[in-house]
């Protein structure tokens, strides 16, 4: 975020019409598939909003407002782009997995065997199908027409944005750090597609995060980077032993499911 930056975050109802830039899954687990609110990802937003010192220059994108058009419209250009919402890698043999009360994601990595997955890949198409945001409008995409956006951002959209001029992207979300293992290439799925948009440098979980643990730790990675002048690495530390610091002083669960589910690539300075 900083100056000239984006926050969308929570999805909702959007009804503006825009085309849709890419296909989306069509599998009929992924198509049947709610998501639910996350009360934490609007106070997320604006705790980081407050964090810079000319707010002027923030974009806060929250509601029926934070809509795959907003986004695709308003990214360009923004210093850092923080989107705190459903995020989704889906399994390639089955699509989805079901969805967990809680947490920013709906599914998550199998083990399959190479034959199966390979199966799974021909019949989805590009492995850029198969991670993907919730956005405004997501839980009714089924009733979207062919020029309008349906509140599905999908890794394959990403890759068409120009986001050359963005430091951070942050993707505050469940599974946004996974993708298809393709031979040649490495893993392919939002991180991919957000370097290749341009991107310097990309925040994601490794695994399903859980709403409030996810701000808390949003909070202290922004201030150890914005506020403090911290390197993106050293503020990832920071905000990992912030959050455990603070567990540990409620008495709660220190698993690593809760502080370290986020990591960095990229703005390796």
């Amino acid at each position: 975020m900083g100056s000239d930056s984006t926050v969308p975050a929570r999805h909702s109802v959007s009804r503006g019409v825009h085309r849709s830039l890419g296909p989306k899954p069509e599998c009929e687990e992924f198509r049947n598939t709610r998501f639910r609110p996350l009360p934490e990802t609007a106070r997320e937003v604006q705790e980081i909003a407050q964090l810079w010192s000319d707010s002027s220059r923030v974009v806060l994108l929250t509601g029926a407002r934070a809509g795959e058009a907003a986004l695709k419209a308003l990214a360009p250009g923004r210093r850092v782009l923080h989107l705190a919402t459903h995020g989704f890698f889906l399994d390639a043999t089955q699509c989805a997995a079901g969805e967990r009360s809680g947490v920013r994601g709906i599914g998550g990595v199998t083990t399959e065997r190479p034959a199966r997955a390979r199966a799974a890949t021909r019949r989805t198409g590009s492995p850029l199908l198969l991670s993907g945001l919730a956005l405004a409008g997501a839980n009714l995409r089924l009733s979207a027409r062919p020029d309008q956006e349906d509140g599905i951002l999908m890794a394959q959209e990403v890759v068409s944005l120009d986001l050359s001029k963005t430091e951070w992207v942050v993707l505050s979300a469940c599974d946004t750090g996974l993708g298809k293992l393709q031979a040649g290439e490495g893993v392919l799925g939002l991180r991919r597609a957000f370097e290749a948009a341009g991107a310097g440098a990309v925040i994601m979980s490794l695994w399903e995060v859980e709403d409030r643990s996810s701000r808390e730790w949003m909070r202290h990675l922004y201030e150890s980077r914005f506020r403090l002048g911290r390197p993106t690495p050293e503020a990832i530390r920071d905000a990992d032993l912030a959050v455990l610091r603070d567990r540990r002083a409620q008495g709660l669960g220190t698993h690593p499911f809760h502080w370290a589910g986020f990591v960095a690539a990229g703005d390796w300075r």
